[in-house]
């Protein structure tokens, strides 16, 4: 059975409780925002502040394929072969149990110079949980990723939520993450809709920048990927790692070590 680990959003409601920003300031920052998209300069500036990241440049012609990495091996392998056989480099934010369960996988990923993320150790609800709680998601399956790769990842999703809140970014900055990363286009494949409709999402949706949320645990994602690659090329579009897409954002990725 297809495992559903997708991500709930509620993200406008959610940005304003945790920032403390009003509905002015929010109208203030968005005129300004368009202001320094126009002089090219909007997107650093924005990513650099914090808050979660949902895609990259505008200007340049590249997007980032991301998956939830859990679920059924056997599907993750049909999609890493995918992936491999296109010479197509995509990011896996790695739930920790799974990842320990699949040390193979992340051996192949690893060999195939895809992005690895932390995805927290058992994908709880993470607005749901406690400080305590919410340190010990992120911190474990750091440690796992150290165990198996050498250090925690380079990037932090925050898992059963579309974006991250205080206590959440809080706490992922302590393992060497400086931004959690989101996305910008659902492909809404952990709904287990038919392959045409996840290729149908994503080619709807997608433009320069676009971080995609795609998933390893269910049976369609794999049907729909090749259509998917021919959708990107099609539009004059080429898949990156996260780490990729966000140099001209100057953002870094982690290192950490966390043992």
């Amino acid at each position: 059975m297809a495992q559903n680990l997708g991500e709930s959003s509620g993200s406008s409601k959610a940005f304003s409780e945790t920032s403390g920003l009003t509905r002015r300031s929010l109208l203030g920052i968005g005129a300004a925002a368009s202001i320094w998209n126009l002089a090219g300069i909007g997107q650093s500036t924005w990513a650099a502040s914090g808050t979660d990241i949902t895609h990259g440049s505008r200007n340049i012609p590249k997007i980032a394929l991301t998956f939830h990495g859990a679920g059924d091996p056997k599907i993750a392998q049909e999609i890493i072969d995918i992936f491999t056989s296109h010479k197509t480099l995509i990011t896996v934010f790695g739930v920790g149990n799974w990842l320990e369960k699949n040390p193979d996988l992340v051996n192949q990923m690893q060999k195939a110079k895809f992005d690895l993320g932390n995805h927290t150790y058992s994908h709880q609800a993470m607005k749901t949980l406690g400080a305590k709680q919410t340190y010990l998601e992120i911190q474990k399956c750091a440690k796992v990723l150290t165990s198996q790769i050498g250090y925690s990842g380079k990037w932090f999703r925050p898992s059963g939520t579309q974006y991250s809140n205080a206590l959440i970014r809080k706490n992922a900055r302590n393992f060497g993450y400086q931004h959690c990363i989101s996305y910008d286009v659902d492909s809404l494949d952990y709904t287990d809709p038919a392959s045409s409709k996840i290729e149908e999402n994503v080619r709807k949706s997608i433009k320069p920048g676009s971080i995609v949320s795609l998933h390893f645990g269910h049976n369609n994602t794999p049907k729909a990927l090749p259509k998917i690659l021919k959708n990107i090329e099609d539009q004059g579009l080429k898949p990156v790692t996260i780490s990729e897409l966000l140099v001209p954002l100057k953002i870094s990725p982690s290192h950490k070590v966390i043992k």
